[in-house]
């Protein structure tokens, strides 16, 4: 190895992922592979020495190999996912077994002889035969420093050591076995150089010795990154386990004389290593534990949010802020987090009590599941909560700023959610070994077929954006449609909600609304128009009529009802309009006022009556124009004129054709028809 060799490099610990749709199906697929994918023991190309006895570690080392001998990328990338399995397997082997008999190793006495060699071969002054002994010693010595890492780590490991006392075991490992073996690997490239002479017996042992040792180290050094990584990413709970005191723990329980006769009589293997059996100890404690963090979920939750409410309220007792404000902060918490905090905290406790009992095993397979789940109440929470925020927020946001449309909101919601989902599947996805790059890639691929099979819904995404943008209509509003007339409700992702008035709901793809005539009648700041006729009866004093007509006008530019030239509109325009040339149209302020003879109609002199209410409420329109009728009727009658209504004239003949009267008054068809 090459000097400042490091033999562990601290990988990147990946986030773990998300999704319940997708987890059991990963998980599955994940489970599956191992059978599929396992690897072939071979010992080819190893030298004459076999250096690895357990077939883990033979397996490593044929896959090393195997590795940096093929040149196809995707082979490479086969090997290197078996290369990954196996190393999993292999470190739940090494902490299950204490991490004895996984190499062959010389007692610290053999070691003895094998500097004698060294230093009788430089006596001698025979390089090849230094060389040989030099890569006997260190290969003794690697072996030797290796065995000692993986006992301790397993140690460390059965007694839930902290995260530091594992990278000072790596680290030792790194400096006992740091050995510059440039000058001995150009001696072997010399020797198996194109041209060159065929080794004798001492150089073929100087080359198989080198070969041995290279082989070894590189495989120790994976192992132990691996084993490294392994251990690391269980230093949360080592660090909370360790300091609870879980081990001494297990260790005063079994110690007992009732739990050693228990353990004596129902739990196998006694006499074996810690690693090899579930104790007492450990059942009782993963209880406790377990049983701890239950009560903190049930109980202390709900009693720390009503402390927070008790703080807050008697903080904001004095103060001018709205006293509703604390109240609907802790509502806020305890609908969003409340549920996932209880979850999250059951899931904890069935991981700490697992790795209690089933950490002599070194089955990581369920806690990487539950950290994976975390994630999940990670997901369900913030869904939780931007729901939350919209519906105690968004009606005082709403109010405060009353140019903030309430679907824009809707709308940025809705992307929050779909945005914190689509990551929660990628990092899913990659925590369960997927490649991310390669899929995103593939994507452009299938593309063409997902944007085909998915163009009416981004049709319809790409409405909504044209709906906001454009300012069709909001909620609320009143809009008349060719499919239907009523409130709006809400303008979502693919469709926008209608409520009609006879109180049934329509759905409109956005994609066609934004392709349609609507009819906005919400778009109206000042100005319901009241349009309607009063009929005078022929024969009415004419001057009468016009005073009639004089005295409605003015009774409606005096109606605080109705909107005329004077009304004054600057609270209806705060912003001036730069694209529309009538700044009246366009913030919809009508302020018309029309009161004049009309027409001579049929039966009737006909007064128009033309204007604008100042109210755009339905129900007050209708007040208004209530009143508006009652004071045109009253004007009429104190002119001392009379409403007409529809009438005409019957003549009668005798059967010989000649009428009974040549001229007939105007009289209702009622009393013609009684008196005829």
């Amino acid at each position: 190895m090459k000097p400042g060799h490091s033999l562990v490099r601290v990988p990147r610990r990946r986030t773990p992922g998300l999704l319940v749709a997708l987890l059991a199906g990963l998980w599955l697929f994940s489970a599956s592979v191992p059978a599929e994918e396992a690897p072939v023991l071979r010992a080819e190309n190893l030298g004459d020495t076999a250096p690895f006895t357990k077939p883990l570690l033979l397996a490593v080392a044929n896959l090393e190999q195997r590795i940096s001998a093929t040149t196809n990328e995707s082979n490479r990338a086969r090997l290197t996912h078996q290369r990954a399995l196996v190393l999993e397997q292999l470190n739940r082997a090494i902490l299950s077994q204490g991490g004895r008999r996984f190499v062959d190793q010389l007692p610290a006495h053999a070691l003895q002889p094998l500097r004698e060699a060294v230093t009788q071969a430089r006596r001698d002054g025979d390089q090849t035969a230094e060389m040989i002994a030099i890569l006997r010693l260190n290969n003794a010595i690697l072996s030797q420093s290796f065995a000692g890492l993986l006992t301790t780590v397993a140690n460390a490991w059965m007694r839930f050591a902290p995260t530091a006392e594992f990278e000072r075991a790596f680290t030792r490992f790194e400096h006992r076995t740091t050995f510059n073996q440039v000058p001995f690997g150009r001696a072997v490239q010399q020797l198996q150089a194109p041209g060159a002479t065929a080794p004798n017996a001492a150089e073929q042992t100087l080359i198989d010795a080198y070969q041995d040792y290279n082989q070894r180290a590189q495989v120790f050094d994976t192992v132990a990154q691996s084993l490294f990584a392994f251990v690391k990413g269980s230093s949360t709970s080592n660090r909370f386990l360790h300091w609870l005191g879980i081990s001494a723990l297990i260790g005063a329980i079994d110690a007992q004389p009732w739990a050693m006769d228990i353990n004596a009589s129902l739990l196998p293997g006694r006499q074996a290593s810690l690693g090899q059996f579930i104790s007492v100890g450990q059942i009782l404690v993963a209880t406790l534990l377990f049983l701890a963090f239950l009560g903190i979920a049930l109980v202390l939750l709900p009693l720390l949010l009503r402390l927070l409410r008790r703080a807050w309220s008697q903080g904001t007792r004095n103060a001018p802020a709205d006293p509703s404000h604390t109240e609907r902060f802790v509502r806020l918490l305890r609908q969003s987090f409340l549920a996932p905090l209880r979850v999250l905290l059951v899931l904890i406790a069935i991981a700490q009590a697992s790795r209690i009992l089933l950490l002599r095993e070194s089955d990581e397979r369920m806690l990487a599941l539950l950290s994976s789940l975390y994630v999940v109440l990670i997901v369900w929470a913030l869904l939780r909560l931007i729901d939350n925020v919209v519906m105690l927020y968004s009606g005082t946001l709403l109010r405060r700023h009353p140019t903030l449309r309430g679907e824009l909101v809707n709308f940025l919601a809705s992307m929050s959610r779909f945005l914190v989902i689509v990551i929660a599947a990628l990092y899913l996805l990659q925590h369960f070994g997927f490649d991310i790059r390669a899929l995103l890639a593939s994507l452009g691929i299938g593309g063409l077929a997902v944007a085909f099979a998915a163009k009416e819904t981004i049709a319809n995404i790409f409405g909504c954006i044209s709906i906001i943008i454009d300012d069709m209509f909001q909620q609320g509003d009143w809009i008349v449609t060719p499919d239907g007339e009523g409130t709006v409700i809400d303008i979502g992702l693919r469709s926008t909600k209608l409520r009609t008035f006879d109180n049934a709901v329509i759905f409109l793809p956005n994609a066609y609304v934004a392709s349609i005539d609507v009819r906005n009648w919400s778009r109206r700041k000042l100005g319901r128009r009241i349009k309607f006729t009063i009929g005078l009866e022929y024969g009415s004093d004419m001057q009468q009529v016009k005073k009639t007509v004089d005295d409605i006008r003015a009774m409606l530019i005096a109606h605080e009802g109705i909107a005329d030239s004077g009304t004054d509109t600057s609270s209806y325009t705060r912003q001036q309009l730069a694209k529309i040339a009538d700044a009246m149209d366009g913030y919809g302020i009508k302020r018309t006022l029309l009161v004049y003879l009309d027409a001579l109609g049929d039966s009737s002199i006909d007064i128009l009556i033309y204007c604008f209410s100042k109210t755009i409420d339905w129900e007050g329109w209708l007040q208004v124009k209530q009143d508006v009728i009652l004071r045109c009727c009253a004007i009429v009658a104190a002119n001392g004129l009379s409403i007409a209504f529809p009438s005409q004239t019957l003549y009668l003949r005798k059967d010989g054709g000649t009428a009974l009267s040549d001229v007939g008054r105007a009289q209702p068809l009622a009393d013609r028809a009684t008196n005829p």
